[in-house]
């Protein structure tokens, strides 16, 4: 196969590989209360196997480097995606809480893993425009997820059919890893030892480096909270129909996706430290007007807002980091950050479901605009305190 034609036929697998990342994402939010009904446990558990999801995901990620000097990583990629597939089937099968769990963190490891092993190779592969792209698709896949489940709804049949369809999609894209697995070579180069001579402790003796931290834990936590409860407080606090409140939530996640398409064109010709004071400030408006629910369309505004306005944070904020600390501190500080975010989208959203136990479900609302505001205020501090090269 020409060079050129094989690498953008990896360039379309990764694509289709980000967007089957997402879909479990987008199956959970609404899949759960009905799960959490079937097992007879409260609502708040929801906190509980995110934990676990994320455990997971940490798991696979910080061992990849390791087994991929055991394993070529086609077949790692293959295996990771049968392991997703197989635990998405187990969420459908079971009847037991504990063997939920045991699905849970091994679709996280899967997800870990796929995540972390096809930006490496991105990286290493693809132009940096390629690598904003697969980020979109992602989008793509959590959008998909709620659109899925809604479909099978209003076909008569159950949420189980949704995780039997997509762990079907998975298991179907680790086929395709095995039989291309000769393709997905990567030569290791001398940037990484050169980037390990900056330790740990010398990167986090920067007290500002912490607060660019905390800012990846409060915004992913936010995010992952608003797609994982959006769909209980519809049906359970609002009264609003099933299958709307399905499109809600594939609403949050396709303003997501939307938002970073569009503000990957925004960038090219915009300082991205004002487009982000924009974008926190849109959070907090979408937060409120969804908290406040003085109408179903604010509150639906609220939500395309939050989503719309998050888009460019992330990817953003890990692009600003060399500009902001250092080249030389980057590739510490970035692992601090991806780091931050998967324990933030744990533990933000395990904090809310606690909280429903004395508070009600509406207190999750109340909660999305505090972490909003202090976001912005974390942002706000960290710019106004470092010297921006610009």
């Amino acid at each position: 196969m020409d060079k050129s034609l094989r690498l953008r036929f990896l360039i379309l697998i990764s694509f289709i590989a980000f967007i089957s990342l997402g879909l479990p994402d987008g199956l959970l939010g609404i899949a759960w209360p009905f799960i959490s009904n079937k097992l007879g446990i409260p609502l708040d558990n929801l906190g509980v196997l995110l934990m676990f999801f994320v455990a997971g995901y940490l798991s696979s990620s910080l061992t990849n480097s390791k087994i991929m000097s055991k394993i070529s990583l086609g077949w790692l990629l293959a295996f990771s995606c049968f392991l997703t597939g197989t635990s998405l089937f187990g969420f459908a099968v079971s009847d037991y809480w504990i063997f939920l769990i045991f699905s849970v963190y091994f679709l996280g490891a899967g997800g870990g893993a796929i995540d972390t092993l096809l930006n490496i190779f991105a990286s290493a592969k693809f132009s940096p425009s390629v690598v904003n792209w697969l980020h979109a698709f992602y989008g793509i896949g959590a959008t998909s997820g709620p659109l899925i489940l809604t479909w099978f709804f209003t076909m008569g049949h159950t949420w189980k059919s949704g995780y039997f369809f997509v762990g079907s999609i998975q298991i179907s894209l680790g086929i395709l890893f095995l039989l291309t697995s000769k393709m997905w070579a990567v030569k290791e180069d001398n940037k990484e030892s050169k980037q390990e001579k900056i330790s740990y402790r010398l990167t986090l003796q920067k007290p500002l480096v912490w607060l660019s931290i905390v800012i990846f834990f409060i915004y992913t936590g936010l995010e992952v909270s608003v797609g994982q409860w959006l769909f209980t407080i519809l049906t359970k606090s609002r009264t609003i129909p099933e299958e709307s409140a399905g499109l809600w939530v594939s609403t949050f996640w396709g303003s997501l996706t939307i938002g970073r398409i569009l503000f990957g064109f925004l960038l090219q010709r915009n300082n991205a430290i004002q487009v982000l004071y924009i974008a926190m400030a849109g959070i907090i408006l979408g937060a409120g007007a969804f908290m406040t629910d003085l109408s179903t369309l604010m509150s639906f505004t609220g939500i395309f807002l939050i989503g719309f306005s998050c888009a460019p944070i992330f990817p953003s904020m890990i692009a600003l980091v060399p500009n902001l600390f250092g080249e030389k501190f980057a590739a510490n500080i970035i692992g601090f950050q991806v780091s931050a975010a998967m324990i933030g989208g744990a533990i933000l959203p395990a904090v809310s479901g606690f909280l429903t136990d004395t508070f009600g479900l509406e207190i999750i609302p109340v909660s999305f605009l505090i972490q909003a505001i202090f976001l912005a205020l974390s942002y706000v501090f960290l710019i106004k305190n470092l010297k921006i090269k610009y």
